[in-house]
């Protein structure tokens, strides 16, 4: 994932549900990202409901506060 983000900074992951590409990747891009300096991922979700249940996941798993580095 990382040598392809470095390739091109567009990247779409595909998987089966709960594999982790949704609240597990993102953090794995993220820590990759703050090591080189660059801050900044975009995830996308078709529904409201389903980026605020992921925001709110992501923010509990890294002790966080919704809203501050991660929202929707």
């Amino acid at each position: 994932i990382l040598q392809q983000l470095d390739i091109n900074p567009v990247l779409i992951i595909q998987g089966p549900t709960g594999c982790g590409k949704t609240t597990q990747a993102p953090q794995y891009i993220l820590d990759h990202h703050q090591s080189c300096g660059r801050y900044c991922n975009i995830v996308t979700q078709p529904r409201k409901i389903a980026a605020i249940s992921i925001s709110n996941r992501v923010c509990k798993e890294r002790n966080w506060e919704t809203g501050t580095i991660v929202g929707y």
